[in-house]
């Protein structure tokens, strides 16, 4: 059994890497598999015509904050209600236990249970678009749709991409290297994370092009830099976990939208489209970015995920 001051210990380191709430926003805890969960409510301005529930769904090295400026400005937060949250082993929500795609999905389930919700739209970047598919595919009755942000999947890496995964299983060593120092009480003290405020400095970077497009990209690929904020060994599980085996697309069976990425970094837009389209409901947008959207291109990933949403195509709520 967990010490009492151990306990104290991470709920205070919780509390200090937790995110800002935005106006009206709700602050959540699930308490669930050794870990404490945070998440997020924004509940509809106009409730009583409230339309369903939104899940944003971060990726890997990131946090709640990665979706603040997305929830702060889009009119969707006027019919939909908004959950972000931090997965387990990210930012404010601490785990003792080592996070997997499993894990992160019961999460996920533990979450729409508590807000009294039965299904939702998920919306997931990168490791959380990773999440949302196997999400999808073990909990298909609490999927009302999919919005995939440039999804890692297998069918559709580049070659970067598939080297990266070949090194899975030296990640899985030095993970349990990491682990057993851990143990041996060598931690780190963590920087809280405001992606938000990264974001608005790389978009500088990025307006220039050339090479301060090619450092942005360099530093948002950085382990060293994701480091400031993650503790190792979660770390290397994130990208262990990514790495795994994407859900065949053909058994995704909730209206999806995949927002894919024209810069190639990593995954190839063509090959993501021929994806796409074995899905039984799948329409694909490109977008210009590398791949971190919500950073390069915020406006139009909001107006393209907007468009879809509005469109008409889902089928009426079951939210309780």
């Amino acid at each position: 059994m967990m010490s009492c001051s151990k306990d104290a210990e991470e709920r205070e380191e919780g509390r200090r890497l937790a995110s800002r709430l935005l106006p009206n926003e709700e602050e959540h805890w699930i308490e669930r598999a050794g870990a404490r969960v945070r998440w997020l409510r924004l509940r509809a301005q106009e409730r009583e015509n409230a339309v369903g529930t939104i899940v944003l769904i971060h990726g890997a090295a990131s946090n709640a904050s990665r979706w603040e400026e997305f929830v702060e400005k889009t009119p969707l937060k006027k019919d939909w209600d908004i959950i972000r949250v931090d997965l387990r082993c990210h930012a404010a929500s601490v785990c003792r236990t080592r996070a997997t795609l499993e894990a992160w999905c019961a999460d996920i389930e533990a979450i729409l249970n508590d807000a009294g919700v039965c299904d939702a739209v998920h919306v997931g970047h990168s490791l959380g678009a990773h999440v949302a598919m196997y999400f999808a595919a073990a909990y298909p009755q609490r999927v009302r749709a999919l919005v995939l942000l440039d999804p890692l999947v297998t069918q559709a890496l580049s070659d970067r991409a598939r080297a990266m995964r070949r090194r899975r299983p030296l990640l899985v060593l030095l993970e349990g290297a990491v682990r057993l120092a851990n143990r041996l009480g060598i931690r780190r003290r963590l920087q809280r994370q405001d992606l938000r405020a990264m974001d608005e400095a790389a978009r500088v970077k990025i307006q220039k092009g050339d090479r301060e497009l090619e450092a942005f990209i360099a530093e948002y690929s950085s382990v060293r830099s994701d480091l400031k904020y993650m503790h190792a060994a979660d770390l290397l599980r994130d990208m262990i976990e990514v790495g795994r085996p994407s859900p065949a697309p053909e058994k995704l069976a909730a209206p999806a939208l995949v927002i894919a990425s024209t810069g190639g970094t990593y995954t190839d837009a063509a090959a993501m489209a021929q994806w796409v389209g074995r899905m039984p409901k799948g329409e694909i947008r490109a977008v210009h970015c590398a791949h971190w959207p919500l950073t390069e291109c915020p406006l139009e990933v909001s107006r393209v995920i907007e468009e879809w949403l509005g469109g008409g195509k889902l089928s009426p709520d079951k939210a309780a």
